[in-house]
């Protein structure tokens, strides 16, 4: 499963039904490092979450309406609420566990 880049038209809408990681980031950065993991990571966890990626350098607003302020920033979301915030690098067995823990969590936040 590939990683689909989002924009602020499309993130509500993404974000309010499942488990949706997303991950704040920006060309030229550790994101580039980041993606190869988060473009494993989907395919491992398709059946539970998607996993979606903003240009923080295009979506502006966005990541200001969040406070994104270092990149890369993964913002875990679940039935439209943020659920988690990871700041920095993050390994791809951290990033598993956090969506995992809230998938059986059931509908709960």
């Amino acid at each position: 499963m590939k990683v689909v880049s989002l924009t602020s038209e499309h993130f509500r809408e993404q974000i309010d039904h499942g488990i949706t990681l997303v991950n704040f980031c920006k060309s030229g950065s550790e994101c580039e490092q980041q993606l190869v993991i988060t473009e494993e990571l989907a395919d491992e966890v398709k059946h539970q979450a998607t996993i979606v990626k903003i240009d923080i350098e295009q979506e502006t607003e966005l990541a200001m309406e969040y406070g994104v302020k270092r990149v890369p920033t993964f913002m875990l979301f679940k039935n439209g609420y943020q659920v988690e915030t990871l700041m920095g690098p993050q390994s791809k067995d951290v990033l598993r566990q956090t969506i995992i823990r809230h998938a059986v969590l059931g509908d709960t936040c």
